[in-house]
Formats: structure tokens, C-alpha cells, sequence
């Protein structure tokens, strides 16, 4: 005879599988597991399962075919219960902190008519990602897969892409950097977050690019920290500024190749002030060099990270521009010191990054294959930039694009008379991308613009968008 856990979990199987029955997760006619099956999942003996159907079966709940299998019943003997009506609390469920955070803005774009990408800023050209040689690339890896390849990964990201990264920096930007202190991550942005919360505590100071990465300046936020706005014009960030302003801030997050969105490049003179004031002050710098990729006036300028000989800098690269954002693969250089902290906190954080799509992306460099991409790139964005330029000077007349020596996108200066808001809200109703260049501001806007790309509009349809905006600042 069953004693009493025998049938204690008996009545648990019979009453999980009947609510699965009754709430439609498990719809008529649906095969139910093996007996078997279903008792190593559960851990219990196959016998209990065997009774739970059987006791199912005896009472409408489900038939059983010979040869077939077990299936719930077209006909139920009871109706389903009804559905619990969700939790009512006057409370708001989330923290102080966790409602600060979910307000925080990630970035200044909006909800498109149709969902168009024309004028995006900072998106790559989806139709021209290099399909076929990835998916190559994907089969060489998969022949060579490991089983042991499957488990967790190592968090610090795999040796082999970490080593390509490595002699990418070295042949695209002149940095040289040990792969034993490359930290893969998904993106720039979990890069800036993980460097924010090992860093920063609640209320030290930061200086941001004012205006600047919204999102990077998000993650500041995030880790407690407070925000100085530090102003950044045609040469980027304002650092006698900075320093006049937060002299003891902890750390500066700045865009020295590419500052977003107004594009300055950071002088030699300001990149040696930035790296003084880091080493006075016992102060960090984030070095974003995202778009560094892209220049279109001068010499590309060596990354910060370069001239740093405090180890004072966290170099921060991703290859959402170069390729594809989907495909959430970026790095930190870190200086040696920090690489244990900024592992462990990777570990905590998710574990590391899937091994395929890392192992992938190490073949698609080691074949040379990124380097060349690139270069196809820049030889069309170049095109479309030209494009857009001239599309706006001749059916946009309005605005004034300022001078972008680098990057992925333009500012368009409004005239005074011109309520930016409105402009956006009519461009986007007319299927434009754009962005608002307030957005951008943590202080109070000093100009009045638009944030638009070029890298996503293919050159021929430039005219169509130029004069989509014009009509948009025409209907304001």
C-alpha cells in the first residue's frame, strides 16, 4: 500500500497537470509527456506519474490511445477556473531607486510613422551587414564546435577574440593593448555601466559631455553618481571648464575621437589637460570611441588611451557601427589593476557573452574580413553623407548642418524662429527619424537643431528625405 508522500506527490502531479487542462496551457487534443519523461523531470517514481494519468483519465481529463500516447481531452468535465485578477497595491512596486532608474532616458529617439529608419542617427546600413561571409564564417565554427564549448562561458570573453581585438586596436587605432586585460561585453553600454558601478559611489561627481551620450550619461546616473555638465563645443569637451567646475569629480566620461552629437575631436592640448587633471585628482576617464571608425576630414586621431601612461584611462569599443547593433558585441581595455575587479563584476552581471557569436566574430576578423568591411563602409557612408549634404542645401535651405569631421550623423541648426519640438514631431509624422538636439542637453540648451544620420539612407533617396524635412519645418 502507498504511503503517505506516495500519494502526497501523486495529488500534486494529478493537480498540476489538471490545472495546466483547465487554465488552456495545455489545449485539447495536446500530448501529454511519456510517463517516464515526465517522472525524471519531476524526480519521482514513474509509478506516481502512471497513477496521476490514471486517475486524470478516470475522470474525463484526458484519453489515452494505444500505441500513441496519453492526450487531454476534447471535452472537459469542468470549466477552467477564472483568471486572478492582478494585485492591487496603492504602493508603487518598485524602489526609490528602481523607479529613478526606470525613468532615466536611453536615448532622443522617437516613435516613427511606419516605422521608417530615413535619417537615423547613428545606425549603420542594415541591407549592406556582410550576410554571406557571416554566415560563412558561422559554418567554419560550427564544424569545430567543442562539446566543451557549450558550457558557461569565460566572462572575461573568449582568448581568441580577445587576441583579435587586440591586433584590431593595433592596426586600426594604433593602440596597443594585451588581450589579457580585454573585457568583451554586450556593447558600449554594458562596458560604461559595469566601469560606473566599480567606480563611482552614490553621490561622486562625474563630468559628462554637455551636450552628450544620453545613454552613456544614463549609466552614470544609474551607478548613484552625479552628473556635472560640462560644456562641449567644435572641439569636444571643455576640460579648463571641468576643472573650474568639479575639480574633485571622480571620473569623466568623453567621446575624444567623436563627441555626440555636435562631432568635435578632441585638441592635443585639451587630451593632455584631461589626462593632467585624471592624474591630480586620482580621477578616471571613460574613453567612448565609438564611430572612431568614421572620419571625414584629417587624419584619424589616436584613441586617449594611447597617451595615457597613469593607467588613469578605460578604453571603451564596440562593433555595433562597424557591423550591425543586433549583434551586441563591444570591449574595455582596462588597465591592469582593474581587470580581476571588472571580470568578477561581468561574472555577476550575466555570466559572459554567448560563445558562438564571439567565436564568430573572432573567425569573421581573423580572416581579415572586418577590415575589409570597413573599408567598404566608409566608402559609401562617404557617398551618403555627401548626398545628404547636398540634398539639404538644395531642398532644405533652413537649416545650417554643422561641420562633422567624423561619424554617422549631422546637426542641422534651426533658425531662432523655429520651435525645435515642433519640427521633430512633424518630421517624424512624415516618416524622418530624427532626433531633437535638446535631448542631448543635461543643462539648458545653448543652440537649437536637429540630430539626423545619413549612414541608413541610401544615397538616392537623400532628395526625398531633405524635402520631407522641409515640409515638416514649413507645416511648423
Amino acid at each position: 500500500m502507498p504511503d503517505r508522500a506516495d500519494q502526497t506527490r501523486q495529488h500534486a502531479v494529478f493537480d498540476r497537470l489538471r490545472r495546466g487542462i483547465l487554465s488552456g496551457t495545455l489545449a485539447p487534443g495536446a500530448r501529454l509527456p511519456p510517463t517516464r519523461a515526465l517522472a525524471e523531470e519531476l524526480g519521482v517514481a514513474r509509478q506516481t506519474v502512471v497513477l496521476a494519468y490514471e486517475r486524470l483519465a478516470a475522470e474525463g481529463y484526458v484519453r489515452g490511445r494505444v500505441g500513441s500516447g496519453t492526450f487531454v481531452a476534447a471535452d472537459l468535465p469542468d470549466a477552467a477556473p477564472p483568471a486572478a485578477a492582478p494585485a492591487r497595491s496603492a504602493a508603487s512596486p518598485l524602489s526609490r531607486r528602481g523607479a529613478a532608474l526606470a525613468a532615466l532616458p536611453a536615448s532622443a529617439a522617437g516613435r516613427v510613422e511606419g516605422g521608417s529608419a530615413l535619417l537615423a542617427p547613428g545606425v549603420p546600413a542594415p541591407e549592406l551587414f556582410p550576410t554571406l561571409t557571416w554566415a560563412r564564417a558561422t559554418a567554419r565554427v560550427l564544424r569545430r564546435l567543442a562539446p566543451e564549448e557549450t558550457g558557461y562561458p569565460d566572462p572575461q570573453g573568449l582568448p581568441a577574440l580577445r587576441s583579435a581585438i587586440a591586433a584590431h586596436l593595433a592596426a586600426s587605432r594604433g593602440l596597443i593593448a594585451d588581450a589579457a586585460h580585454i573585457v568583451v561585453t554586450a556593447g558600449t553600454q554594458q562596458g560604461l555601466r559595469v566601469a560606473a558601478e566599480l567606480l563611482l559611489d552614490p553621490g561622486d561627481a562625474a563630468w559628462v559631455e554637455d551636450p552628450g551620450y544620453i545613454a552613456g550619461r544614463g549609466a552614470l546616473i544609474a551607478a548613484g553618481a552625479v552628473p556635472v555638465a560640462v560644456p562641449s563645443d567644435a572641439d569636444g569637451i571643455d576640460v579648463a571648464a571641468g576643472v573650474r567646475q568639479a575639480p574633485a569629480a571622480r571620473l569623466a566620461l568623453i567621446a575624444p575621437s567623436h563627441a555626440t552629437p555636435l562631432g568635435g575631436a578632441l585638441p592635443v592640448g585639451r587630451r593632455l589637460a584631461l589626462l593632467d587633471w585624471a592624474a591630480r585628482a586620482n580621477a578616471w576617464v571613460l574613453e567612448d570611441d565609438a564611430d572612431s571608425e568614421f572620419r571625414w576630414q584629417g587624419k584619424p586621431l589616436p584613441p586617449l588611451a594611447s597617451l595615457d601612461r597613469a593607467g588613469r584611462v578605460i578604453y571603451c569599443g564596440t562593433f555595433s557601427k562597424a557591423l550591425a547593433p543586433a549583434l551586441r558585441l563591444g570591449f574595455v581595455v582596462v588597465p591592469p589593476p582593474l581587470t580581476p575587479a571588472f571580470v568578477r563584476a561581468r561574472t555577476l552581471m550575466d555570466r559572459g557573452m554567448g560563445v558562438l557569436q564571439q567565436a564568430v566574430l573572432a573567425e569573421f576578423m581573423q580572416q581579415g574580413a572586418l577590415g575589409a568591411h570597413i573599408r567598404r563602409m566608409r566608402t559609401e557612408y562617404a557617398a551618403r553623407r555627401a548626398a545628404l549634404l547636398d540634398a539639404l542645401a538644395r531642398h532644405c535651405p533652413a537649416v545650417s548642418p554643422l561641420a562633422a569631421p567624423g561619424g554617422l550623423h549631422l546637426v542641422l541648426l534651426l533658425p531662432a524662429a523655429i520651435e525645435e519640438a515642433a519640427v521633430v514631431r512633424a518630421a517624424r509624422a512624415r516618416g524622418l527619424a530624427i532626433s531633437p538636439l535638446a535631448a542631448y542637453y543635461l543643462g539648458a540648451p545653448r543652440q537649437s537643431g536637429l540630430v539626423v544620420g545619413f549612414a541608413s539612407t541610401p544615397a538616392p533617396r537623400t532628395a526625398e528625405a531633405a524635402r520631407r524635412l522641409a515640409a515638416a519645418i514649413r507645416a511648423v
